[in-house]
């Protein structure tokens, strides 16, 4: 009894102390939990301030054709030889296809066999739905939707329709006539999207802000405090030409916003501890040039690219760090020391210009990899950009050395086969594919200029054949023809691609050309941006803007900029800005001026060009001279005619240097120009001095005022070109050297008959 009454007393004991020690333990851990910073400190700073899931879903349905691989097409006719069709689309960094279909309709032959015969549809190589052709369709259009796995999504889609057709139980030949599908311009896509908030992180820059993905157009707006000063507009210059080299040739606008925010949407602002718009207060102050990125306010998924500093002179550094070192920073916020810049560039060494001192390889040319090589039954043609300085003159020399090599499968069964070479979609050579080699070389000239005719024609920059903007095609064409069969003979039929490659090491030479152009040439200028990219920094040019520029005009000069980054892979960051003429600020420098008409040039389209350029000037003189303190003010009237207008003539300040002036007059000239500043493929046909641009019309361009040349030609050359304008100067030159030449020969046979005589 006493054993058990001991064991009781333990047992009640050992309870006791482990209670006490679960006490013991539970204060600590207590007081260690109270001494240790709240766990959810760390959540709540890097959880959005708004749920996701509250971001609505917005649905798009867009025609199948407007995503072609193809280009702009009308119909798809399926085949037995052609029987794939590709379309691709995309989706940004911070987008969610959360859903999508794709509707059909299509119209299969009447000559198909049921079941046999299919339509398959594949998302980046994954099989979606095979659409089986029934009798009932056989002859009429049909319609079908399939949903697409939302898990294959990617950044970038391929939507592939592959047609398998039979007409034949047995020995059937895939060219046939009777194997066909069509599909019809009136099929669709839908995507279901969702805007995500993506993290504060400098390193997928320059994601959101900047579209590098699909062909569309970037629209990035830039806010300021206030009406911004000359330090103000150079930084957002050099972002906005930061950001027009990488969306290349997409094209890119910069809507302008003072102390305003845009509505949902990704934009750029600039602040100083003492200049800030209202909506960003919240800001902490800085101490140096700092970048960050950080969440829009009253928005669910917007980001802000905040270039801030303490002063516009640290703004200005901020902007060059970004454009010189955008692809080495990282995190959510970067203070930056001790950057100094980088050196002027050099004249014509833009990224994006093809180096005319030596033989440039193709490897250089192409832009990613695979773009020397193509396969299929009839290979995609290959293409090379290549830009070149658009003042070369191109009169001195006519060829151009090409020294190209490629490979290529043989050709079977001995069907023809030829490799042809374009320029500017322009034939300039075509060569056979010999069924005994598998790679060739050849060396070649191809010329500048079209025939004897073209020298009779004002010989400007660029020629007719050759542009600043070109464009190599190597086209490479298989004859096809497939065997048939009888019943008692049949033959199958394997269908085997093609495979071409030019090879890397293929080089073309533009060197040993003079750089030399006759102005005002406003093609230079909106195809280049030349003279002022001479220099892709733009380190001797200056930019003339009022000081209390509107935000349209605001709006003009970053477009221009814009396309300036595109136009040379470089972004601006030497450019200069003032609002007057003065201090010997415009000696040995290019002048760009951005404003909007006054009142002397009012009804601006009613005006000779000749009274246009003058006007034009005058204006310009009016606003940008250096004036008294003391002067009396002036008040002038502008009214809103929706014209806009684009002039050069040389500077006043400097022989050679140009004065380019673009001019919206009014909100309405503005988004002329500016709709077609952001387009690159616009205002490539403007031409001469003064260009004007009014409503639901192309642009008129007229050659105004006297010519002026830059750049520079050997005696001998110079006196060449003088002659290639006076036709009927040159004729008569050559009459004369024809003349005396004659003489010459004249001269001599009758001395040496006179000689001949006095010997016998």
């Amino acid at each position: 009894m006493s054993n058990s009454s001991d064991m009781f007393k333990n047992k009640r004991f050992s309870l006791l102390l482990s209670g006490t020690v679960l006490c013991a333990l539970s204060v600590a851990l207590a007081s260690v939990a109270s001494a240790a910073p709240e766990p959810a400190t760390f959540m709540r700073d890097v959880q959005p301030a708004f749920r996701t899931d509250e971001i609505p879903v917005i649905r798009k349905d867009s025609p199948l054709f407007n995503y072609s691989t193809e280009g702009a097409i009308e119909q798809i006719k399926m085949t037995g030889i052609y029987n794939e069709r590709s379309f691709r689309f995309y989706s940004a960094k911070n987008e969610l296809i959360s859903k999508a279909s794709v509707t059909l309709r299509y119209t299969p032959s009447p000559a198909l066999i049921p079941q046999q015969s299919q339509l398959n549809v594949y998302l980046n190589g994954q099989l979606q739905k095979s659409l089986p052709i029934t009798k009932d369709q056989l002859g009429n259009q049909v319609s079908a939707t399939v949903d697409l796995n939302a898990k294959q999504f990617d950044s970038s889609n391929r939507l592939t329709l592959e047609f398998v057709g039979q007409y034949t139980q047995i020995c059937g030949s895939p060219a046939n006539p009777a194997l066909w599908l069509t599909v019809d311009s009136s099929s669709y896509l839908s995507l279901n999207t969702q805007k995500l908030r993506l993290a504060n992180d400098l390193s997928i820059l320059p994601a959101p802000f900047v579209n590098t993905i699909s062909p569309s157009a970037t629209t990035l707006p830039m806010v300021f405090a206030s009406t911004p000063d000359n330090r103000f507009k150079e930084a957002a210059a050099v972002l906005a030409s930061w950001a027009g080299v990488r969306s290349e040739w997409r094209g890119i606008e910069f809507p302008v916003y003072y102390n305003e925010q845009p509505a949902e949407q990704n934009y750029v602002a600039f602040v100083t501890n003492d200049s800030r718009p209202d909506f960003l207060k919240f800001l902490p102050r800085v101490e140096a040039p700092t970048i960050s990125i950080v969440n829009a306010p009253n928005s669910l998924y917007a980001k802000v690219l905040v270039i801030a500093g303490r002063n516009a002179d640290d703004l200005l550094t901020a902007a060059r760090y970004l454009a010189a070192a955008d692809a080495g920073i990282a995190g959510g916020m970067v203070t930056i020391e001790n950057f100094k810049g980088e050196p002027d560039r050099k004249a014509y060494d833009a990224p994006s210009w093809v180096n005319t001192d030596q033989k440039i390889p193709f490897e250089k040319l192409s832009k990613y990899r695979g773009q020397l090589t193509s396969t299929g039954l009839h290979p995609a043609p290959i293409k090379l950009d290549v830009r070149l300085p658009p003042d070369l003159f191109m009169v001195n020399r006519s060829n151009v050395n090409l020294d190209l090599r490629y490979r290529y499968t043989r050709p079977m069964g001995g069907e023809p086969a030829q490799m042809r070479f374009l320029l500017n979609d322009q034939l300039v050579e075509s060569y056979d594919l010999s069924p005994t080699k598998t790679s060739n070389s050849f060396m070649s000239q191809f010329s500048f200029i079209n025939g004897l005719a073209n020298l009779w024609n004002n010989t400007s920059i660029p020629s007719r054949l050759l542009s600043a903007e070109n464009q190599l095609t190597f086209d490479f064409q298989y004859g096809l023809a497939v065997d048939g069969g009888t019943q008692a003979n049949c033959k199958s039929v394997t269908l085997i691609p093609n495979q071409v490659e030019i090879d890397p090491n293929s080089t073309i030479d533009f060197s040993g050309f003079y750089h030399f152009a006759r102005l005002p040439d406003l093609k230079l200028f909106t195809v280049s941006g030349y003279p002022f990219t001479k220099y892709a920094d733009l380190s001797q040019t200056l930019v003339l803007m009022k000081k209390d520029a509107p935000a349209n005009v605001m709006t003009t000069m970053l477009n221009t900029m814009g396309r300036f980054g595109a136009q040379t892979g470089a972004p601006v960051t030497k450019v200069t800005f003032d609002s007057a003429i003065q201090n010997d600020n415009a000696q040995h420098r290019d002048i760009l001026v951005f404003a909007e008409n006054s009142a002397d040039i009012d009804n601006l389209g009613k005006l000779e060009p000749e009274i246009i350029l003058e006007k034009v000037k005058g204006n310009l003189k009016s606003n940008f001279e250096a004036k008294s303190k003391d002067a009396a003010p002036q008040s002038t009237v502008t009214e809103d005619t929706g014209i806009a207008t684009i002039a050069q003539y040389e500077s006043p300040y400097g022989s050679g240097r140009s004065v380019v002036a673009i001019l919206g007059d009014g909100q309405d000239g503005s988004y002329l120009l500016n709709k077609r500043l952001m387009n690159p493929g616009d205002l490539k046909m403007v031409g001469g001095g003064v260009a004007i641009f009014k409503p639901n019309a192309q642009p008129a361009s007229y050659m105004v005022g006297p010519d002026y040349y830059t750049g520079s030609l050997p005696w001998h050359q110079r006196v060449w070109y003088s002659l290639l304008d006076q036709p009927l100067l040159l004729v008569l030159f050559t009459l004369v050297c024809a003349l005396l030449f004659a003489g010459g020969i004249y001269y001599l046979m009758h001395s040496l008959i006179r000689f001949r005589n006095r010997r016998n």
